[in-house]
């Protein structure tokens, strides 16, 4: 037990479990080990990689999915962190290999990462991570915008790998909630940002800040300096090489379960780069909703919110196209 706790901690909590199939169960409470904090759960998010775990984007994952959360500090080490409302960053490195010295910790060798591999998510009423990955949200960041911080530093995470020229003129493909938060980020950095997507009622949110939005049925081939792929869809690598102009960028967002294929010609020839792009940071993420959060609808990205017993049902909700941000509420914050 840490020196600092709320004494209210029972020994057992619910969780959405995933082992081939999807149960809400009772389960232990996790213990901490040492420079652990233990978080209760208020809300946690249903990410796209969610979807590919279950078929199958992690072989063999056990246990609790989920990784957009946010919650409140009950027990550590240390007693100011008690009562703090909070995010988790999702890498949980060893501090010890070469990446980790060299500040890349979220490509770690010996990492476990929250809801994604070898170690439980946020789909619980509590979910133990180490104190270094937790950040403390501000008072004027409710919940309702703070579970889209990790997904937003996921976003911003493409200006620090890119450095893009101000005059750029950058495509979206992918009207869903990351492609959302991507045109959001662009818009508020002055980019001149055009978004591509099936949904005309998802393309609105884009609209409504600024964005350049075209209904995939009407949009005509061009040639921007960065085109962002954010589908989830295999097929839109090609789409994305298609309009990226001679020595232009391609950043990749999706993540899929199972392979791609593509014509590799126009890369070679027009000299086009290839980027993968991952997590981003947190504190520039939590910056970011401080200054622009009342420009921002998040909360209107939100399509419904579960309770925790119903979190089968809320997945299966999920499912549809049309939706885009499906929260389970485990614990509303006081």
């Amino acid at each position: 037990m840490a020196e600092f706790c709320d004494k209210n901690i029972s020994e057992t909590m619910s969780a959405l479990i995933f082992n081939g199939t999807l149960q809400v169960e009772k389960v232990h409470v996790p213990r901490l080990k040492n420079g652990d904090v233990l978080i209760k759960v208020h809300k946690a998010g249903i990410c796209n990689t969610d979807f590919e775990i279950i078929k199958g984007y992690i072989p063999g994952f056990n246990g609790v999915l989920g990784h957009e959360f946010v919650g409140t500090v009950v027990e550590c080490n240390v007693p100011h962190m008690i009562g703090k409302r909070v995010a988790a960053e999702i890498n949980c490195s060893c501090e010890e290999c070469g990446f980790c010295k060299k500040g890349l910790f979220r490509h770690c060798p010996n990492r476990t990462v929250i809801g994604i591999i070898n170690r439980d998510g946020a789909f619980a009423e509590y979910i133990v991570v180490p104190q270094r990955n937790v950040f403390v949200i501000p008072d004027n960041i409710p919940d309702s915008d703070a579970i889209f911080i990790e997904p937003l530093a996921a976003a911003l995470e493409i200006i620090d790998q890119v450095k893009i020229p101000d005059e750029s003129k950058i495509l979206i493909l992918g009207d869903g909630k990351l492609g959302l938060l991507i045109s959001f980020v662009m818009q508020c950095s002055g980019y001149s940002t055009t978004m591509v997507g099936k949904h005309r009622e998802k393309l609105s949110f884009a609209k409504a800040v600024g964005v350049s939005v075209v209904p995939l049925e009407e949009f005509k081939r061009g040639a921007y300096d960065l085109v962002i792929e954010a589908t989830g869809n295999r097929n839109a690598l090609e789409m994305a090489i298609e309009n990226t102009k001679p020595r232009g960028i391609v950043v990749l967002k999706s993540t899929y379960a199972g392979d791609i294929s593509f014509n590799p010609s126009k890369v070679v020839v027009d000299e086009i780069s290839i980027i993968g792009s991952r997590c981003g940071r947190f504190e520039v993420a939590i910056n970011f909703l401080s200054n622009f959060n009342n420009r921002l609808p998040l909360s209107q990205l939100i399509s419904k919110t579960f309770p925790l017993e119903q979190a089968i049902e809320a997945f299966e909700y999920a499912q549809n196209p049309e939706i885009l941000k499906t929260i389970i509420e485990v614990d509303r914050a006081v």
